[in-house]
């Protein structure tokens, strides 16, 4: 059973006639002070699950003086400096739920002598990620397996810090398989993990694609967790006027009937390998699957070990070609509740289409005229 259902969000919402979007900067709704006189436009909020940072613009209207002929820069300068933390809330009516959590990351003074009164201040926020990218660091971390190393970076004050400071409400991190679970294997390896030359993310991200994990956060829920973990459907959409417009399509380019994974075990002198096959159902006829049967991807990696890495690394190698076969663009009536890193099922829209697909971006838009969409893309391995 799917986790929504959209005939609820349907009268949850009074039929989406009402359409609401809300940002807090530095805790505080601008549009409420009066003495401010600001109206927020224009929302764009873009979530992933993909290992890529979240971002969330809008635009900021009378914050252009016309008598001085200048931005309100000092009576706004609370709200807007680099680094003000970001919460954006959208919905309909009275009900509205929390879509992005982030900080202040660039502020844009846009300004056309043709178009005066149409002055704005464009804040571009991002995600935790963001801040994960400019720092880089080489050094020996206190860690033995990939998930502490993980939860490691986490726990400093940095990101502490934001966790204090209501930026980031939770950090789930699930245990990597070179980790023993129930206290199982042996004696902890005497090999500590290193970050040689590279940030926090793009540590993370290594570790995320080492194990077939993902690493993305959701409002302000961090998660590093095996990929596609929820295997609940998170919704079924059936056509209705609740959908605005739908691009599915399906393509095999670079898809491969299998993949081998090869490394050499230096110390028996022997080598490792392993490959996995593509058993999924890629076309509604009889052709496509012979043109990829016999084309194998071939990876070398040094910095395998073991068999088991050999066979965590070829799944995620597989499946990340796999899911490149199908790809889903489909906007709807604007639904905070719908997620990357969930799976949908579409039903009763034909062969092919109707499908199941795992969200890998959600885009929720509040344009100027107040209108309120969301657009949710993502994939699927086989038809």
């Amino acid at each position: 059973m799917a986790a929504i259902n959209l005939k609820d969000l349907y009268t949850k919402y009074e039929g989406f006639y009402s359409p609401v979007a809300r940002v807090y900067l530095a805790g505080e709704n601008i549009e409420e002070n009066k003495k401010l006189g600001v109206t927020i436009i224009d929302y764009l909020v873009e979530i992933t699950s993909d290992l890529k940072a979240g971002i969330a613009s809008f635009s900021v209207l009378n914050a252009y003086d016309l008598r001085s002929g200048g931005f309100r820069t000092k009576a706004l300068k609370k709200y807007i400096a680099l680094g003000v933390d970001v919460k954006i809330l959208m919905g309909h009516g009275s009900s509205i739920t929390e879509v992005f959590k982030g900080y202040i990351a660039r502020v844009d003074f846009i300004y056309d002598s043709d178009e005066v009164e149409d002055a704005v201040l464009r804040i571009t926020a991002m995600d935790i990620k963001g801040i994960m990218m400019a720092n880089n660091s080489s050094k020996r971390l206190k860690a033995n397996y990939y998930s502490d190393a993980v939860k490691e970076i986490l726990d400093q004050a940095t990101y502490q810090n934001l966790k204090n400071n209501g930026v980031i409400d939770s950090i789930n991190i699930s245990a990597t398989p070179d980790k023993p679970q129930g206290g199982a294997g042996g004696e902890t390896p005497d090999i500590r993990i290193e970050m040689v030359a590279e940030s926090d993310y793009d540590f993370i991200v290594k570790a995320a694609k080492k194990f077939n994990f993902e690493f993305f956060t959701i409002g302000g829920n961090v998660t590093f967790r095996k990929a596609k973990a929820n295997t609940q459907e998170l919704a079924e959409i059936t056509p209705s006027d609740m959908i605005i417009s739908y691009n599915v399509g399906y393509d095999i380019t670079g898809l491969v009937g299998s993949v081998v994974v090869r490394t050499l075990d230096v110390g028996k002198a022997s080598k490792i390998e392993t490959k996995k096959k593509n058993a999924g159902k890629i076309s509604l006829g009889n052709k496509a699957k012979p043109l990829i049967s016999g084309q194998s991807y071939v990876y070398i990696d040094s910095t395998i070990e073991t068999k088991n890495d050999a066979d965590k690394r070829a799944e995620y190698l597989l499946e990340d070609m796999s899911y490149r076969l199908g790809h889903i663009s489909m906007t709807l009536r604007g639904m905070p509740e719908f997620v990357p890193g969930r799976f949908v099922k579409l039903k009763g829209f034909g062969d092919a289409v109707s499908n199941k697909y795992y969200i890998t971006d959600v885009i929720h838009e509040f344009n100027h005229g107040g209108a309120y969409y969301t657009t949710i893309e993502g994939k699927a391995s086989t038809l």
